[in-house]
């Protein structure tokens, strides 16, 4: 973390990515730079526990079952836009005007990380997909980005909004099936969540468990074509990915719109369902299992049930997940590129698969080999 709050985007790749069978590698898209950013605020998770205690005035059962939601996050600090005392009790409204003013700023400090890493300039970039499930506004954080980043104005755009925090993989694959389509696009994926615009004056169990987990902050990638990479290095090739919906748990995981900023609920049946269901959407990826997993740490009980499913034992890039959800929290989208950063930081390479989790019940994947 430099003096400005800001992440520094991960190490620089050691050597180009190479496939194992010779020419196979030479159709699919580059990931080519990775770039990460938060707020300047520091939240320290002791000191929010205790104010979020204050303001929502827990005594007695309600307190201790706050320091319970709070110990079992296994998060010990993250960074949000404001102090959480002016962020309560904004209307909707207000947390938008918030959120339309400071978005940009964020968002465009790791979009230049990742151009940088990438060594691209950024009137290379033919196509732009922003993710963002925490603020919307028309014209919105797409066209901002075109103007402050010095994009072409014919600049292909995407919004990928409100699919939480699953986003950053559909957007990657969004990226992916551009730079199929057309060899020399240049694609720039930025993601940007400000999750705690939405705390609120509720005690309720669920929004305390949403209150203890997420925390704001962007990421970026760039993905080149094959015929766009010119024998530049690059990160790894991606490949689509996988999808599964487990309809059965349709409400488990939700996010809506209310008067008073948006409110999240997450049920105690989604640690099993994605136990139960991981290592399906892995294996339907090919014969053989990656060495490295890329995973959205939604909360330490996600992660366990990614373990136990996959037979991990904590490694195989976990540590990475877990090193993201103490020093970070949960920041939706953002995370998972967090995460990836950090295991290429940490020696990992491809072949790895990225896994995020989701309302739908929805489990996706995305292969970087």
């Amino acid at each position: 973390m430099n003096d400005q709050g800001v992440a520094p985007g991960p190490l620089r790749p050691r050597s180009r990515v190479t496939s194992r069978r010779p020419g196979h590698h030479l159709h699919r898209p580059s990931l080519m730079g990775l770039g990460t950013a938060t707020p300047s605020l520091c939240l320290e998770q002791a000191a929010v526990t205790r104010r979020l205690a204050e303001l929502w005035q827990l005594t007695g059962g309600e307190l201790k079952r706050w320091h319970r939601i709070v110990a079992g996050a296994g998060i010990e600090r993250r960074h949000g836009l404001l102090p959480v005392d002016e962020v309560m009790g904004l209307s909707t409204q207000q947390r938008m005007e918030v959120y339309e003013l400071n978005a940009p700023a964020l968002a465009s400090a790791a979009a230049v990380r990742a151009l940088s890493q990438g060594g691209l300039a950024a009137d290379r970039i033919t196509d732009l997909v922003v993710v963002s499930c925490t603020g919307f506004s028309a014209p919105g954080l797409d066209v901002t980005l075109v103007e402050r980043l010095g994009l072409p104005p014919t600049v292909r755009r995407t919004i990928v909004g409100f699919m939480g925090c699953f986003g950053a993989i559909v957007g990657l694959r969004n990226a992916v099936a551009t730079c199929r389509a057309d060899p020399r696009a240049v694609t720039l994926v930025v993601c940007l969540e400000l999750c705690s615009l939405h705390l609120r004056f509720d005690r309720s169990p669920q929004n305390q468990v949403a209150s203890a987990l997420f925390a704001d902050g962007a990421a970026a990638a760039v993905v080149a074509g094959p015929a766009a990479c010119n024998g530049a290095s690059s990160l790894g090739q991606l490949t689509l990915g996988h999808s599964r919906l487990i309809t059965q748990g349709r409400d488990w995981m939700t996010w809506r719109i209310t008067d008073n900023g948006f409110a999240m609920t997450l049920s105690r049946e989604v640690p099993g369902a994605i136990r139960a269901s991981v290592a399906a959407v892995v294996d339907e990826a090919g014969p053989s299992r990656p060495g490295c997993y890329i995973v959205h740490p939604g909360g330490p009980d996600i992660l366990e049930a990614v373990d136990a499913s996959l037979g991990l034992d904590g490694g195989a890039g976990l540590e990475a997940a877990r090193h993201v959800l103490r020093g970070y929290g949960n920041m939706s989208s953002v995370t998972v590129l967090f995460v990836l950063a950090e295991a290429l930081a940490r020696g990992y390479r491809p072949p790895a698969m990225m896994l995020a989790f989701g309302p739908g019940l929805a489990v996706e994947s995305l292969g970087l080999a």
